[in-house]
């Protein structure tokens, strides 16, 4: 989209209470599918390629994440996201070694990218339409990054009208240049909560990563596990 026709859809947002309004409900419905409880932990598989990583992410209701490595080769390792800041944590090492949320730390993904995306803390909606995506009747949501710290600076996420579920969404730098694409497995029910089961990340070059959630459940996180270890 445009400039002109991004900021005329923020004014029309702006000017249209209940559009608004709509838009933001859209926003948060699609966060509960990957945050849905304040609370959780849940364990997830990177695959690219021949290459696999499994790893157990806890979150917490301020939106921090830890991830710990469950396959052989990521034993040890963990990665502690709290706030905008970042850190890998190394067997045996004294200090974490403090990164950037976009580094790739777990194969193709960025660190940031798995361990929190919550479209509503991280972008507002600037514009709001019925578009159809491959032949299902979505919203488009068209959204630009709150904070600086955000690489991907607009997004275009298509929702599914009957139940609220992302099907794709594609990440775009400041440039307008298309970062990644990520498509969405439809939903499934777990502990009583409509959840992600996966998605497949597309980079520009048609490199190709799959995230795939299992085993949720509720609460269950530990204050301890977000303090570094210089904290302790």
């Amino acid at each position: 989209m445009r400039l002109p026709a991004l900021l005329l859809c923020a004014a029309s947002l702006a000017a249209q209470g209940p559009e608004a309004a709509r838009a933001e409900e859209i926003l948060a419905r699609v966060d509960r599918y990957r945050h849905p409880w304040p609370a959780f932990t849940v364990e997830l598989t990177v695959a690219a390629g021949k290459a696999t990583q499994r790893w157990r992410v806890a979150a917490r209701e301020d939106g921090d994440a830890r991830l710990d490595g469950l396959s052989e080769r990521e034993k040890g390792r963990a990665v502690l996201l709290r706030g905008d800041d970042m850190w890998l944590i190394l067997p045996g090492a004294k200090h974490p070694l403090k990164v950037t949320p976009q580094q790739r730390l777990l194969g193709p993904a960025a660190g940031g990218d798995v361990a929190r995306t919550r479209f509503r803390e991280d972008y507002r909606v600037e514009g709001l339409a019925e578009e159809a995506f491959e032949g299902r009747p979505c919203w488009r949501l068209d959204l630009v990054a709150r904070r600086p710290v955000l690489s991907a600076r607009t997004v275009r996420l298509w929702v599914a009208r009957n139940d609220g579920a992302p099907l794709r969404a594609e990440f775009h730098l400041v440039s307008g240049k298309l970062a990644r694409t990520a498509d969405f497995d439809p939903p499934v029910t777990t502990q009583g909560r409509a959840v992600l089961r996966g998605l497949e990340l597309t980079e520009p070059d048609g490199s190709k990563a799959t995230l795939t959630f299992a085993r949720w459940h509720p609460g269950g996180v530990d204050p301890a596990w977000f303090d570094l270890p210089a904290e302790r």
